[in-house]
């Protein structure tokens, strides 16, 4: 194809009409931004870049190269990224302004629900040979007149919004305050936050939300409970089963005192790798065991959502045989999925400038 070309002889530059007009200038690789937005759909989506290209081929008869997916789709996720981490910033600084707390009786019924989780991803970094292992974290918020139940119990988050951090707590944690923010924070007449028990979960709920009710995930509990049972009745199936039910059954009707009784009383730096301290971890989540309590105002005591965000957002794409990421381009396409899990994607197309 031919187009015109305009060139300043003083200082050397030049540009196409055209190219401006179809926007390729735009977003480089010569492409309209329409163009990028499909290719870094297919590569955030396909489990390989070269996958994304074969289903480029067939489905719509592009040639594209994986080379070039790769590239756009780690672009475009960077740039996704760098204006959530810069709204992120904006809303750390002036909290007051994104999330107003409102008086109680200004504010709507309905619990805003914000829940993290986390996944090891391996990663590669300059000057260091082999793996190297970070954690992706993973923030969920959606609140509950945005629940769609159906028949049988199961249930749609019909909005919801996922932001994901490859790194430390600190740079994720303004993500995830911007996210509640969008998401209502301060309007709704309460705010749950639902955690694994893991104290950076803990330490920045109080710090970003301080009017939070904070539970511990009740499988999560159930869960230390029976790996602790296991240590206890290694070969007893039927007797570790009745003394872990016992200890939850007493959690559950609120008497951690007696929970606490059925534990013996070990030397706990004799317990074996993987087997939690049960005492140390009841004790520190006492406050957040009130599920009796919880439910009876219908407030959820599992964090299942964001669990199974965490497969579907990180897992599914990042975690198969063989993957190494670097952290770049591991953030890129965990920025992009995140707006595709959470029905989004036409903020990475307002980015790109799609018309």
């Amino acid at each position: 194809m031919y187009r015109d070309w305009y060139f300043c002889r003083s200082c050397g530059t030049g540009f196409s009409p055209l190219d401006t007009m179809l926007g390729l200038d735009q977003v480089g690789h010569k492409m309209t931004p329409e163009m990028a937005a499909k290719l870094a759909f297919a590569g955030q989506m396909a489990p390989s870049f070269e996958t994304a290209q074969q289903s480029l081929h067939y489905l719509a008869g592009l040639e594209v190269s994986a080379f070039l997916i790769r590239q756009v789709t780690e672009e475009t996720g960077a740039k996704v990224h760098r204006e959530q981490t810069e709204d992120a910033a904006q809303a750390m600084a002036r909290p007051e302004d994104v999330a107003p707390l409102l008086l109680p009786h200004q504010q709507k019924p309905g619990t805003l629900y914000i829940m993290t989780d986390g996944s090891q991803v391996n990663t590669r970094e300059p000057g260091r040979d082999g793996s190297t292992w970070k954690e992706m974290k993973l923030g969920l918020v959606y609140s509950d007149d945005h629940v769609l139940t159906h028949q049988g119990g199961q249930s749609t988050l019909v909005e919801k919004e996922y932001v994901t951090k490859l790194g430390g707590v600190e740079d994720f944690k303004p993500l995830l305050f911007a996210a509640a923010a969008r998401g209502g924070y301060g309007t709704y007449e309460r705010t749950v936050v639902i955690g694994d028990g893991a104290h950076w979960i803990w330490n920045a709920c109080d710090e970003l939300f301080p009017d939070a009710i904070q539970v511990l995930d009740y499988y999560h509990l159930r869960e230390n409970v029976y790996k602790y049972g296991h240590y206890l009745y290694p070969f007893q199936d039927t007797r570790r089963t009745a003394w872990a039910e016992t200890v939850i059954g007493y959690i559950e009707k609120g008497d951690l005192d007696a929970a606490l009784k059925c534990i013996p009383d070990l030397d706990k730096g004799s317990l074996p790798a993987g087997t939690p301290n049960l005492t140390g971890y009841l004790l520190n989540n006492r406050n957040r065991l009130n599920y009796n309590e919880l439910q009876e105002k219908g407030i959820k005591i599992g964090s299942g959502a964001v669990e199974s965000g965490n497969k579907k957002v990180i897992q599914q794409r990042m975690k198969q045989s063989g993957m190494r990421w670097n952290v770049p381009t591991g953030q890129s396409i965990a920025s992009l999925r995140a707006k595709n899990a959470s029905n989004r994607w036409v903020d990475v197309e307002r980015i790109l400038k799609v018309a």
